[in-house]
């Protein structure tokens, strides 16, 4: 299954590691979306048409997704959890491929706006560690 990662999951990222052992199939891919500070280190983003979101796509071996769920706040209870896993189409240049990408849940977190889309970028602008 696959993964567009767009926060902490991306190379050189606080939380890249719990990839370790997915396959990198695309770098800087965007998706229709727009994304959030949540004030809390990590960014959060909900589809939409009006923006993007700058990411990667990586291929998830089974065993990772369970680490992913529990990194991302995900039980599948939509009552409780910051993020839901929602299925999108992603264009290459290639193909489109349909991957997972954790989208928000908690409406709390969506603090600020960042137009860029792209959370290395804005966290490098922030400071943010």
């Amino acid at each position: 299954m696959k993964l567009f990662a767009y926060g902490t999951l991306l190379y050189g990222e606080k939380n890249h590691h719990v990839l370790e052992g997915a396959q990198l199939l695309y770098e800087k891919v965007t998706l229709p979306a727009i994304m959030y500070d949540t004030g809390d280190g990590y960014p959060a983003i909900e589809l939409a048409q009006e923006s993007i979101v700058i990411g990667d796509v990586y291929e998830v071996p089974d065993y990772m997704w369970g680490d992913l769920d529990e990194l991302e706040g995900y039980t599948g209870d939509p009552e409780t959890d910051l993020y839901t896993k929602q299925m999108v189409n992603i264009k290459t240049r290639e193909s489109i491929l349909e991957a997972i990408v954790y989208t928000v849940c908690d409406e709390t977190m969506k603090k600020v706006v960042i137009s860029s889309g792209d959370w290395i970028a804005y966290r490098k602008t922030q400071e943010i560690k």
